[in-house]
């Protein structure tokens, strides 16, 4: 009887079931919701466990510690080739002398004496003593002969010539242009 006298909601038994559909809705789309960011996440941590990235991440991590433990030695290195380079650089723009040094010590008998050189890119200055003026004449025949043959030198010229008469030395001064 209680049912008829109701006025003000004569549909009452209808709206709650309307309701307790959208909420039982509502719940199955959370529940799905749910299951499908469960899902998503298991997947996306497998990827990342199996992925390569973390590898990476610890071998960029530990050359980047081995990179910062040797930058003394990189920097050392770094130094050593730059002087290395003019090194190389400075040994094949300069004029090597060797050789017209050892033509000239190869004119030099067993009594004369080297007492000075001097040497450059375009000449060399030889002082030679010696008690013997033959001695002096063959060395200096001997220089004028390379120049005659252009061997290393272009031209010799004979710079001074003096007598010390304590020790009754002579002593030979001669410049030597290079070719």
């Amino acid at each position: 009887m209680s049912e008829g006298i109701n006025l003000l909601e004569p549909n009452k038994n209808t709206r709650p079931a309307v309701f307790l559909q959208r909420l039982q809705t509502m719940r199955v789309i959370t529940i799905g919701l749910l299951f499908i960011i469960s899902v998503s996440s298991v997947i996306l941590f497998i990827l990342v466990t199996l992925s390569p990235l973390p590898a990476l991440q610890r071998q960029e991590q530990y050359l980047r510690q081995t990179l910062s433990a040797s930058k003394n030695d990189i920097v050392k290195l770094a130094i050593v080739n730059g002087q290395t380079t003019s090194i190389e650089k400075l040994l094949t723009e300069r004029k090597s002398l060797d050789q017209p040094l050892s033509l000239v010590q190869n004119k030099l008998s067993s009594d004369i004496v080297e007492s000075q050189i001097q040497a450059d890119n375009t000449n060399i200055v030889v002082t030679v003593e010696s008690s013997s003026l033959q001695s002096l004449d063959t060395f200096l025949n001997g220089l004028v002969g390379y120049v005659q043959e252009k061997k290393a030198f272009s031209k010799a010229t004979l710079v001074d010539l003096t007598e010390d008469a304590t020790s009754n030395k002579y002593s030979v001064t001669v410049q030597l242009n290079l070719l």
